[in-house]
Order: C-alpha cells, then sequence, then structure tokens
C-alpha cells in the first residue's frame, strides 16, 4: 500500500512537473512571439521614418532578394541536372568561367567581364550570360555572349521570372560546362548562389567599388554567405587602402578597362571610323540623366564655339536625332576605346569605364558625373581625377562650356595627356582573370 502509494504521488509530482512545463513553455513561446512582433514594429518605424532615397533602395533590394530566392522551391523541377554529371567529370587544364552580369540596358558590367576575357592571356576561357539589352553589340564584337530578359523587360511576374533564371543558367552550365561563375553586378542574386552551390561550382563576386556613402552593404558584410570570393578592381579614386572598412575584405586588382594592350595610330582609328585624318575631333558620349539630349547639346555647342574640333557623337537610339544636328555621328562600336587615338579627347560620364579606358590610353577627359546612378559615386571620381591632374570636370550641363574652354586653352589637352602618361595606370584585367582562376582551386 505504500508502494502505491509513493507510486501515486511521483506520478502526480510529474504530472504537475509536465503541465507547469507546458505552461512555462506556451508563456515563453508568447514572450517570444511578442519580442519578435516588437522588433518588427521596431523595423517598420525605422523604415517609416527613414528618407524617401533610402527607403526605396531597401525595398528594391529586398525585393531582388525575395523573389531570385532560388531554386530550393524548385529543386523538384530540376532534377535533370546533376553536378556530378557531365558538367563535372573533368576540369579543364584551362579554367572555364561563365561571367553573368545584371544591367539592363547599360554597358558597364558587361564591358568589365569583356575586358578580363580580352585580357586574360590563356588563364581562363570564359562566356557572358547578361541581363544586358547590350548583349548583341558585344556579340558582334567576337565575344561569346548570351541574353537572358531582366524581369523588368519581362511579363510573366517576378517569380516566374526566377524560376526561368534559375533554369536557364543551369541548363547553360549543362551545355558548357564550368568551372567557376563570376558575377560582375551590385546585388548578388540569391538565385546565383543556390544554383552555385547545387552544382558544386565555385562563385566569385566581381564587384566594382565606390559605393555611394548611403548605398546598402548587407551583402558586402556578409558576403561569405553568398560567394566563394570577391575580387575588386581599383578605382582612380579608391584603393584597398583608402576603402571604407567592408570593402577590404577582398582580393583588389588594378583598374580593370578594355582598353587594348597596344593603342591603334591615329591614322588606322580615323581610317576605322571614316573620319577626315585632316581634321581634330572630340568624342561626346554623355549619359545618366541625359536621356533628353541637354548634355550632349551643351557639349557639341561648346566644341563647336571653342576652335577647329569636330565634336563626333556616337548615335543612339536614347538620344534625339536632333541633339546631333550640328555635330558628326558615327554607329556605335564595342570596344569604343580601340579607336582612341581618334580624339583629341572626349567628353562623357564619369562611370567607372570611361574614365578607366582614358587614363588606360592616355586620352584627356572632360567629366559631367552622373547624379541618378543609385550606388556608383561618380562625383567623387570626377573630383578625384581632376585633384589627380588627370582631367576635367564639368558641373551639369551648365558647367560644360567652361570646362571645354578650359580644354582648349593653352596646350591643356596635351598638359592632361602627359600627366597622364606619366601617372602609367597599370591594367588590372589580366590579374582579375588569374584571381577568378584562384577561387577554383581554393574551393
Amino acid at each position: 500500500m505504500v508502494f502505491v502509494a509513493v507510486l501515486g504521488a511521483l506520478v502526480a509530482v510529474a504530472l504537475s512537473t509536465a503541465v507547469v512545463s507546458g505552461v512555462l513553455i506556451a508563456r515563453s513561446e508568447r514572450r517570444t512571439l511578442r519580442r519578435i512582433e516588437r522588433v518588427e514594429a521596431s523595423v517598420e518605424s525605422t523604415r517609416a521614418k527613414a528618407s524617401r532615397h533610402e527607403y526605396h533602395q531597401e525595398l528594391s533590394l529586398a525585393r531582388i532578394e525575395r523573389t531570385t530566392r532560388e531554386v530550393a522551391a524548385t529543386t523538384a523541377g530540376l532534377a535533370w541536372f546533376r553536378p556530378g554529371g557531365e558538367a563535372r567529370t573533368a576540369t579543364s587544364d584551362v579554367p572555364r568561367v561563365l561571367f553573368v552580369t545584371s544591367n539592363g540596358g547599360g554597358m558597364g558590367h558587361i564591358a568589365r567581364c569583356s575586358a578580363i576575357i580580352r585580357h586574360s592571356r590563356g588563364q581562363l576561357t570564359g562566356r557572358i550570360l547578361t541581363l544586358s539589352t547590350a548583349a548583341a553589340t558585344v556579340r558582334d564584337a567576337g565575344f561569346p555572349v548570351e541574353y537572358f530578359p531582366s524581369p523588368a523587360t519581362t511579363n510573366g511576374g517576378i517569380d516566374r521570372w526566377r524560376r526561368q533564371f534559375a533554369r536557364r543558367l543551369l541548363s547553360d552550365m549543362a551545355e558548357h560546362p564550368v568551372d567557376v561563375i563570376a558575377f560582375d553586378g551590385t546585388w548578388v542574386y540569391p538565385a546565383l548562389t543556390d544554383v552555385a552551390e547545387y552544382a558544386d561550382v565555385p562563385l566569385v563576386w566581381v564587384r566594382r567599388g565606390l559605393w555611394r556613402e548611403d548605398s546598402d552593404l548587407a551583402q558586402v558584410e556578409a558576403w561569405r554567405e553568398h560567394v566563394s570570393g570577391v575580387v575588386v578592381p581599383a578605382d582612380v579614386a579608391e584603393t584597398r587602402a583608402t576603402a571604407p572598412e567592408p570593402f577590404r575584405d577582398a582580393t583588389w586588382t588594378d583598374p580593370v578597362s578594355l582598353a587594348p594592350s597596344q593603342r591603334e595610330s591615329r591614322e588606322n582609328a580615323l581610317a576605322t571610323l571614316g573620319l577626315d585624318p585632316s581634321r581634330r575631333y572630340a568624342l561626346v558620349q554623355v549619359s545618366g540623366g541625359n536621356t533628353d539630349g541637354t548634355a550632349t547639346i551643351a557639349a557639341v555647342k561648346a566644341i563647336r564655339g571653342a576652335g577647329d574640333i569636330v565634336p563626333v557623337v556616337v548615335r543612339s537610339p536614347l538620344l534625339p536625332r536632333s541633339v546631333a544636328a550640328d555635330a558628326m555621328t558615327i554607329e556605335g562600336k564595342f570596344p569604343l576605346v580601340d579607336v582612341s587615338a581618334a580624339w583629341d579627347y572626349t567628353v562623357t560620364g564619369a562611370g567607372y569605364n570611361s574614365v578607366h579606358e582614358n587614363l588606360h590610353t592616355s586620352t584627356p577627359g572632360v567629366y559631367l558625373p552622373s547624379a541618378t546612378t543609385l550606388m556608383d559615386d561618380q562625383e567623387k571620381r570626377a573630383r578625384a581625377v581632376v585633384e589627380a591632374g588627370l582631367g576635367l570636370v564639368a558641373h551639369g550641363a551648365e558647367g560644360l562650356g567652361r570646362a571645354i574652354a578650359e580644354m582648349m586653352a593653352g596646350g591643356r589637352t596635351d598638359e592632361l595627356r602627359d600627366a597622364i602618361r606619366e601617372r602609367k595606370v597599370p591594367q588590372g584585367a589580366a590579374r582579375a582573370a588569374l584571381a577568378i582562376t584562384e577561387t577554383r582551386v581554393a574551393a
């Protein structure tokens, strides 16, 4: 009887303990939920207080991450791809790299990938899969490029685009085996990260520096969660030593551009363009907020009024034909830097490629920094060029007249060209190619 009583008491205690534990766990869960709700409310409050620019940028980046969150949800539909199959049966002696770029209608990212392929010195074989509508232009120049529409150019919805993008990546890799994927853009699509992991292929982020101070650094600070390695081409305005702390944790190279190893002669460059060698020319190619042609018109007018230099405008579907009425026009050529010897100087934006192509070819430039770029700090780059005595800057279309007049006065063009030659900005494309292939070895 005593035993039964003791046993009953123990059972009662156990039951009571279980009940109490259950109550405590439930209370703990409710407290946790309330804390989560408070944190979420705090986040929403902070977002609401943020500036309109920052808020929209955050939403845009969050939307990209959310809507591209990979093939984890579509693995069943990708079962046909086998990482251990043909795509990975043997590693090529020369690493095979699939370059993937963002860029809607721009040329920046695809041009940098083309530069790495051009100057790789046999360290890799590369192909490009790009979201840029400039794919055909680059392909016509002899680069192996395939195009995939960006979400902005499709009508099927972002979720469908995400699935199609993932399948296209794997389909491309199944047909053309790769050893490394190199992504050039400012935000690594999570679909890329997951496809690379699924296919057991290292993913390298080729990340241009000189970001605006208000840029989202979430991926920069936690890059190991997204990619296998980061390669940063240096900038005339930023090196590893001068970059903000989060950007230093990467492999840095000298500036990268498409500038040829051997510059074409002026005579050959002019013959390629069909221009009269007895005249002198200035290239006008302004982008970033110039869709109405205001800056181009101002540049052409200033060049005409400053001397005997002939302004040359590259035809573009984005520019009204009337803006080049007082200038010579040429068909777009890629890479246009190959005929840089044709120009006494250029009038361009202050984007990464425009500035470093000029520095790699000793071409003086008047730079009109764009204020519409989301992450590229063109104003800082233009200031650095001026402070180093390597070019001139125009502040707004109204400032082009003054800058161009200075370029034409008292041998200024020759002074700038000599200064650029003395600076000898090195080409970093071959080192970038090596860094990408070294990631394959490390992986």
